[in-house]
């Protein structure tokens, strides 16, 4: 273990992440961090989106002066995260703000793929004995069509998982399932509706020069690291510490073959069908001329026409898991 650094935290609470789980947990985050006399300023969530202006705003304000002590602490979930590290990276600071995640989510898939401790204590540990900067692989995309870039930590999903992260979502019964804790429940009913209504698209993967058309794709993710929605592991392969992307596509035939292909997924043997198709680059270039829904790390990102370029890119956050 390194020289313990000095850090002042910026930290961004959601207190609504984990169906409240993080607003009931901050008494017990700021005894300890209060305990271990560590600097901090404490901002929380009104609203969605909002995480991303706190982010952002803190950076611009931050700009020019000395930044090497500072981090942004996200606590909540993986919604929370992308929001804060989309707001760091929207200030286009010369040297970015470090980041650090609590991971207090419903699925927490980010934390899983940095191998971080599943117990908050445990991974809030790791955050305050880190003793510098760890670079950490991201994604990154530029749609054209919308003239609008982004980043993500876990995954873009394009067709049947976006479809169903939308139905979820927009469900009149959200709100009450959520008070009952029964997300998985609401899930489901989601997964379900969408295998009925979903259609196949046509799609086209530019690697380089080479490009491969698949007239009906089904399921499309554009993946950081091996878990996707509640811990499934859809691309096993994929690893935060290589500088590439993964992306798996599911073409659908009929029914049953997609209740096949899901069972061969829970067995981790999916990517041996023909049905399912893998690239792994530093760079893609997607294209769906038909309008499908698209999520980027479990938020919406509605209905589209997509011509996106996907790259890997990196991020500095303060976190060992190795702790």
């Amino acid at each position: 273990m390194g020289v313990k650094v000095s850090v002042s935290f910026y930290i961004i609470l959601n207190e609504t992440a984990g169906n409240g789980r993080a607003k009931g947990l901050w008494p017990e985050i700021k005894a300890i961090l209060d305990q271990r006399q560590l600097a901090y300023q404490l901002t929380r969530t009104q609203y969605p989106g909002h995480a991303s202006e706190l982010a952002r705003q803190f950076a611009k304000q931050a700009s020019g002066q000395q930044l090497t002590n500072s981090v942004v602490l996200a606590i909540g979930g993986d919604g929370t995260l992308h929001e804060t590290l989309n707001g760091l990276i929207s200030a286009h600071l010369n040297t970015p703000i470090p980041i650090a995640c609590l991971p207090v989510g419903l699925n927490n898939n980010f934390a899983k793929g940095l191998n971080m401790a599943t117990n908050w204590r445990a991974a809030l540990d790791q955050i305050i004995n880190c003793t510098t900067k760890n670079t950490v692989t991201i994604g990154t995309y530029t749609d054209t069509g919308k003239q609008t870039t982004g980043a993500f930590t876990n995954n873009v999903g394009i067709g049947f998982d976006a479809a169903v992260v939308n139905s979820a979502n927009s469900t009149k019964t959200k709100s009450i399932l959520s008070r009952l804790h029964l997300n998985k429940l609401r899930i489901l009913a989601a997964i379900i509706g969408v295998c009925y209504n979903q259609t196949a698209f046509p799609m086209t993967v530019h690697v380089g020069r080479h490009r491969d058309m698949y007239p009906k794709a089904y399921l499309v993710t554009i993946a950081n690291h091996p878990y996707f929605g509640n811990g499934l592991k859809v691309v096993p392969s994929a690893s935060i510490s290589e500088p590439a992307l993964d992306l798996i596509v599911i073409e659908k035939k009929h029914l049953p073959q997609l209740i096949y292909i899901g069972f061969m997924i829970l067995l981790g043997k999916h990517l041996k069908l023909k049905a399912v198709h893998h690239y792994h680059e530093p760079k893609l270039h997607l294209v769906v001329p038909a309008i499908e829904y698209g999520q980027t790390d479990g938020e919406e990102m509605g209905g589209r026409y997509w011509d996106t370029y996907f790259e890997s890119a990196t991020y500095p956050f303060w976190i060992d898991p190795t702790i």
